[in-house]
């Protein structure tokens, strides 16, 4: 997307001019991101992104800091967070097919939400569930690599800036690599960390339905982030976005530009099928996922919508 050069474009109404670099998805160190907030706005300023969301999980811990920061820079913050959800994912082949169900923890965005004190209320609950269940985790590893607990629940907590309610399982993977039990972060996940490997814990969450409709009361957008991140077959990705739309969510969240173009052309027809918008974001994480970069997100097809438009006087690109 072609950034804007002169940032005065951005009027009082904040309308949005033609040509704008868009980043709807990122992290700080409020979640599982590397920068903090004030350190990611001035990223986000430097590679020239025009219209920010700030989406750590489950909390809006960072949003006065970053929007601070953002004002400072005439960057266009629009409120988020990432939400964790419960769903149950069906779909697949043969007449049983049915009956073979799984439950998934699955993000939601919330963005440009107005009601941050309706939503930060609906989160606490959240928060409190993700400290318990980072220790819980921590517990089973202390348990699988035969580490005393508290040696290693101190070490990842250092990771999360001391702070349990943000210990996500990047920050307990960082220790693992560290500790020389797997060589990649990645690899702490396919062997310890991954739903339904040794160590993982569900967390405390809404269902997919509460989620959007408490993003809706807060006056926000719901959009299904990153769909074929889940490990999940293409039939169920189909299914988990047309449940999503059958529920009022309002948009999808387009795959990476590194993910194969096959997944996108799928994507692409449900989102056409189900009458969706669309939503882009690096989903950055910093030094913690450094293959992904700040601003690095897909274009929109001729036929797509951004679900921000309502703010934007033009489309900002297309293929």
């Amino acid at each position: 997307m072609l950034p804007i050069n002169n940032r005065s474009s951005l009027d009082s109404a904040n309308h949005i001019n033609r040509y704008t670099k868009v980043d709807l998805h990122s992290h700080s160190t409020c979640s599982d991101g590397s920068f903090s907030p004030s350190e990611l706005l001035n990223k986000a300023f430097e590679v020239g992104i025009d219209v920010f969301a700030v989406t750590d999980h489950d909390t809006l811990a960072g949003s006065n800091e970053a929007k601070a920061v953002a004002d400072e820079h005439g960057i266009h913050l629009i409120n988020g967070v990432e939400i964790s959800v419960m769903h149950q994912v069906s779909g697949g082949y043969g007449k049983h097919s049915k009956h073979k169900l799984q439950d998934k923890i699955i993000h939601v965005l919330a963005l440009d939400f107005a009601d941050t004190e309706k939503m930060g209320q609906a989160l606490a609950r959240i928060q409190s569930s993700r400290a318990n269940r980072g220790e819980q985790i921590v517990q089973k590893l202390a348990t699988l690599i035969e580490v005393p607990f508290a040696e290693l629940w101190q070490e990842v907590l250092a990771h999360a800036d001391g702070k349990p309610e943000a210990v996500g399982r990047v920050h307990i993977a960082k220790v693992l690599v560290e500790r020389e039990h797997v060589p990649t972060v990645q690899k702490a996940f396919d062997k310890f960390l991954a739903d339904n490997k040794p160590a993982y814990v569900a967390i405390e969450s809404l269902s997919m339905a509460e989620a959007i409709t408490l993003i809706h009361d807060c006056g926000g957008v719901a959009v299904l982030a990153h769909p074929t991140r889940y490990g999940l077959s293409a039939t169920r990705v189909r299914k988990l976005i047309s449940d999503f739309a059958e529920m009022g969510g309002d948009a999808c969240e387009l795959p990476s530009n590194d993910e194969p173009i096959s997944k996108r052309q799928m994507i692409d027809r449900q989102i056409a099928e189900h009458g969706l918008k669309v939503s882009v974001g690096s989903d950055f994480h910093g030094a913690n996922m450094p293959w992904r970069r700040l601003g690095d997100v897909p274009r929109l097809n001729e036929n797509q919508t951004l679900v921000l438009t309502q703010k934007i006087d033009t489309q900002p690109t297309f293929n």
